[in-house]
């Protein structure tokens, strides 16, 4: 079974200083701390629109399709996942 998310249960599971959630076209963007000092990347994509299910994008249903831990910042976890959506 897959598991689905939003970009507003993104939201609350954000560390507030260290996180970022960025829709990138039909993609969105996510980055957080670990427990270990480092920082990761997660790439999702919608699954359902705005115009299918008359909510907001933050409401919308979204399935990870790739991750990657171990980066020093935020800013090099949102650089490698923009160079994998582009």
């Amino acid at each position: 079974m897959t598991e689905f998310t939003t970009m507003e249960k993104l939201e609350m599971k954000t560390s507030g200083c260290y996180g970022a959630i960025l829709k990138y076209g039909n993609k969105v963007l996510y980055t957080s701390d670990t427990y270990k000092g480092t920082y990761y990347a997660e790439i999702y994509e919608f699954v359902e629109t705005p115009e299918e299910t008359g909510l907001g994008y933050i409401e919308c249903r979204l399935n990870r399709i790739e991750r990657e831990e171990g980066f020093p910042d935020t800013g090099h976890a949102i650089e490698w996942a923009i160079s994998r959506v582009q």
